[in-house]
């Protein structure tokens, strides 16, 4: 009896409410950018959980810029030297809510995950800390929380089957991804619900497009195109039929000016080119030069 005694009593210390604080001297925002999480989990199970919150805040009404838009803008500015490992001075916040054109970030810390497989008692647990942070350090939300699955083989109940299958799928993806799946719906909730969606600045527009050829490496032609885009936006280029989705990152101290190349076989005529500027929304214009 003493393994089950023990398990009752695990079960019941996993369970509770969700610790959160809203603040209420600090306006809660209308957009939100979730930042890459940090912590001992593995990058796997981090960007699980950030794509998860990141949908879910869209869904409570919330805008929250799309995460490809927010790692470029991070990388180009070198706040994100190393994904798997990342970390933002507190000196920078303020420019990174800039750069991103949101009122507060979403950062994740001290995610980790943990479990153990002794005999009679299974334990599988995901949690870590949840923060809302503006331009000057604030957090109008955060959440500690953490959640959990126990187990053991109640032979004296009929479920040893169900149990031996359960320990089959203990401490595997699925099982992680179940875990942070429920933790994500749980400090979700306790996010204040937004009725109304904020107003969206105007989409991305596209400016003059210039294509330049010149010599590459191997007798190829270098094609160079640098166009102008208002807003900030991620571009890419397509060169059909050669190539499509080609990455233009934008000129140093120049964040207007973008600049893509692709090196093609020699001989063809000056290209058609379509340059494609999608926003932190997923909004999109297109537009076209060349021949």
């Amino acid at each position: 009896m003493r393994p089950m005694l023990v398990t009752g009593v695990l079960l019941l210390a996993g369970c509770g409410s969700v610790g959160h604080r809203l603040d209420p001297d600090v306006p809660q925002p209308t957009t939100i950018a979730v930042l890459p999480f940090a912590g001992p989990a593995t990058p796997e199970l981090r960007d699980a959980a950030r794509q998860l919150l990141q949908s879910r805040l869209v869904q409570r009404g919330y805008r929250a810029p799309e995460l490809a838009f927010v790692d470029r803008v991070l990388s180009e500015r070198g706040w994100l030297r190393d994904p798997d490992h990342f970390t933002l001075p507190a000196t920078a916040l303020g420019e990174v809510l800039a750069a991103l054109q949101v009122e507060a970030v979403l950062v994740g810390e001290e995610l980790d995950e943990s479990s153990f497989n002794v005999f009679l008692l299974r334990r599988h647990a995901v949690g870590g800390r949840l923060a809302l942070r503006d331009a000057a350090g604030r957090e109008p939300w955060s959440c500690d929380h953490g959640v959990s699955t126990f187990g053991g083989f109640l032979l004296t109940s009929g479920q040893v089957f169900a149990e031996l299958r359960a320990q089959g799928e203990h401490g595997t993806p699925m099982a992680s991804l179940a875990l942070v799946d429920e933790l994500v719906q749980d400090v979700v909730g306790t996010i204040p619900m937004r009725t109304t969606a904020p107003t969206l600045a105007p989409p991305p527009l596209l400016g003059a497009t210039e294509i330049r050829q010149a010599d590459a490496a191997d007798g190829q032609r270098r094609i160079v195109v640098t166009t102008t885009v208002d807003g900030a936006a991620t571009l890419r280029f397509d060169l059909p039929p050669l190539a499509h989705g080609v990455p233009m990152v934008a000129l140093p101290g120049d964040p207007r000016r973008h600049r893509g190349q692709l090196d093609v076989p020699a001989g063809n005529q000056l290209p058609r080119v379509i340059v494609h500027a999608r926003d932190a929304f997923g909004r999109e214009v297109v537009a076209e030069a060349g021949r």
